[in-house]
């Protein structure tokens, strides 16, 4: 019988010791986001609810990527005791927290041995733990996003957003239930123009006490990229309703944007959907009426802006095409009575309201009888209800155009075509555009079909073989620029190819062929990796659906020495028992 009170009076010591060791230090209170210099300005605050006094020497604290041990700090590591139902303040070892808060003087002065707490706590989220010298856990707390300068504060068995009170009580009082929402007020969603753009929050109490609150919104274009913040109220009060000035930020037009808004309040607020509100908008881009077309540079002169006749020319064009049904751009060079000496190029601009950078030619007459004078010309380009001019200067022969011409008796071909700045590598699943040059030396006008496409062995491999096909008419005497567009097919093998600009003139039964080499590009995502990147998608899966519903975010000392309790007093009965039966 008595071996029997013995092991009983053993498990109730050891039981009584836990409850005063372990029972009584809990985490009360975090500052995770402080207005400025955070890691020197964040701290956690520690309670103990118990009535005997607690030695926290050799403890550690930490977060979810780091721990570092608790120190004294002032007097040879001393100080690391915290009297019953007392407040300890740990922060980091250069911390300016007491300069910036408004502290307790009873509160004992505690530091993690690094130059912050854990890995600097996270603003959106993160664990705080406690754990003692032996490595056990003693305490933890979980926080969500919070607001900058606010800190989490525990009361009522949970955590909420709170004015700091560093080694004081918690206000119980900002803890009462309540409901308070927050609204983006936009006219509208789609704006004409950035000046017409405008919007201001509101904040509205829904039931529960009056509080203070902080509101702040952010624009973001639809790529997350943020453009502007705002925070038109920080720890402001709420009666009923609080409404913001209007912004009128200036954003780039012809772009779409979210606006977001959320707010945080002193109150248990028990419905946090209606913390955070969105709006998406639009602001178009105002078009343009007017077209514009300049000459922006001129190719082949020599540095005086001197060319010589018989020489092409390569003229930079910028073109825009307002509202005009015009859609023709024409280029040529001409003396001062208006007098063209040269082929007029044209290029079509298809689409209203839509910028052309263009690379038109210029063929200058090669003068070889003498008709025109060494001097001051002019290059005009016209069209699209607009038009441009610019000066240069020709001097001198192409010698060799004239001697060919003499010596062989021959004028120039009535038609011929070229292509201009051609790549000669395409990516399989992508346009690319090409530029037709075709030039018409003849006195009638030609009626014109163009078309082209990759092929090999006598398969298309960009579609139909006519599906880009442009018909027009080339006038007498003149030059124009085709752009066509093709796309090879996106299962195409990399390799050579052909491809091939077909032209018909005035419905002849031949076409007119220009063949070049091009080689197709393809990129492929390694499958391996593909599959890889699966499979961990898939175990990922797996372990977020098999996580336990019932998660412990936090879990109160007396519970956990309880479950502690059991286990200990089961092996101390079984151990003692043995030593009973062993010694009968």
């Amino acid at each position: 019988m008595k071996f029997f009170l013995l092991n009983i009076a053993v498990c109730i010591i050891i039981f009584i010791l836990l409850i005063e060791t372990h029972a009584a230090i809990i985490i009360n209170e975090i500052m995770p986001n402080p207005a400025t210099d955070e890691a020197l300005n964040e701290w956690v605050e520690l309670y103990n609810n118990e009535s005997i006094a607690i030695n926290v020497s050799g403890w550690s604290i930490g977060d979810n990527a780091d721990n570092d041990s608790i120190e004294g700090g002032l007097y040879n590591k001393e100080g690391t005791i915290i009297a019953p139902l007392g407040f300890a303040i740990v922060t980091a070892d250069a911390t300016r927290a007491y300069n910036n808060f408004n502290a307790s003087s009873d509160a004992v002065k505690l530091y993690s041995n690094d130059n912050s707490i854990g890995n600097g706590l996270s603003n959106s989220e993160d664990v705080i733990y406690i754990y003692d010298n032996n490595n056990n856990l003693i305490d933890k707390k979980e926080y969500h996003s919070t607001t900058e300068g606010f800190s989490w504060a525990f009361a009522n068995n949970s955590l909420h957003q709170s004015n700091p009170t560093p080694g004081f009580a918690n206000d119980a009082v900002s803890y009462e239930n309540c409901d308070y929402q927050v609204n983006v007020i936009l006219p509208k969603s789609i704006f004409d123009s950035s000046s017409e753009f405008l919007f201001k929050m509101a904040a509205s109490r829904i039931k529960g006490m009056p509080t203070n609150f902080t509101a702040k919104a952010k624009i973001e274009d639809i790529n997350g990229v943020l453009i502007k913040s705002y925070a038109p109220f920080t720890n402001d009060s709420i009666t009923n309703q609080r409404t913001s000035a209007d912004y009128k930020p200036n954003l780039e037009e012809g772009k779409s944007y979210i606006l977001t808004s959320n707010m945080s309040v002193q109150c248990n607020d028990i419905n946090l959907l209606n913390n955070y509100d969105a709006k998406f908008m639009i602001i178009k881009k105002l078009l343009q009426e007017n077209s514009f077309l300049g000459i922006m540079d001129v190719y082949d002169l020599s540095k005086d802006d001197t060319a010589k006749f018989g020489q092409m020319l390569r003229v930079n064009l910028n073109a825009y095409r307002g509202s005009t049904d015009k859609e023709t751009v024409s280029l040529w060079l001409g003396d001062k009575k208006g007098n063209k000496i040269s082929k007029q190029s044209k290029a079509a601009l298809s689409s209203k309201y839509t910028n052309y950078s263009l690379v038109l030619p210029i063929q200058i007459s090669p003068n070889c009888n003498g008709e025109f004078d060494d001097g001051s010309y002019i290059i005009m380009a016209e069209g699209i209800s607009a038009k441009d001019d610019k000066k240069i200067s020709l001097e001198g022969l192409t010698d060799a155009l004239c001697k060919i011409e003499k010596s062989e008796n021959k004028k120039p071909k009535v038609f011929s075509f070229s292509l201009q700045d051609f790549n000669e590598s395409i990516a399989a699943g992508e346009s690319f555009i090409s530029k037709v040059i075709l030039d018409n030396n003849g006195n009638k006008d030609i009626d014109i079909k163009v078309w082209s496409y990759v092929y090999s062995n006598a398969k298309s491999f960009s579609g139909d073989e006519e599906k880009n096909k442009k018909e027009f008419t080339l006038k007498a005497n003149s030059l124009q620029v085709v752009e066509l567009e093709n796309k090879v097919d996106a299962d195409t093998n990399a390799g050579k190819y052909k491809f091939k600009v077909a032209v018909n003139k005035d419905n002849q039964k031949t076409n007119e062929e220009l063949i070049k080499d091009v080689v197709v590009i393809t990129e492929h995502e390694d499958s391996l990796s593909a599959a890889n990147k699966n499979i961990r998608s898939n175990m990922q899966d797996n372990i977020q659906n098999n996580l336990p519903l019932n998660k412990v975010i936090y879990e109160s000392t007396t519970e956990k020495t309880k479950k502690l309790t059991a286990l200990i007093l089961i092996s101390l009965s079984v151990l003692l028992n043995i030593v009973l039966i062993w010694k009968r």
